[in-house]
């Protein structure tokens, strides 16, 4: 359920750090995959709210940016129900 997938502590997120960043491999990986399928560019979205920092965003910018990915849309709050 969704409420079991939203727990505190469950999705940490993907590694971006200088020791491991999967989250290079992942987006590389992505884009090859949804090309070679689809045909087409993938569209990528940042999501984060109040009580994330701007730093861990800016990275995943970064991540974005060296693989020439500057089209991106930046989530900052969920729809209510």
């Amino acid at each position: 359920s969704s409420t079991e997938r939203n727990a505190d502590g469950l999705q940490r997120g993907i590694p971006h750090d200088s020791l491991n960043d999967q989250l290079t491999e992942w987006v590389k990986a992505a884009r090859n995959a949804n090309a070679e399928v689809n045909e087409q560019q993938l569209n990528f979205a940042i999501k984060g709210d109040a009580k994330e920092q701007f730093p861990e965003i800016k990275k995943v910018i970064d991540i974005l940016q060296k693989q020439q990915v500057n089209k991106f849309n930046l989530v900052t709050g969920l729809r209510g129900e």
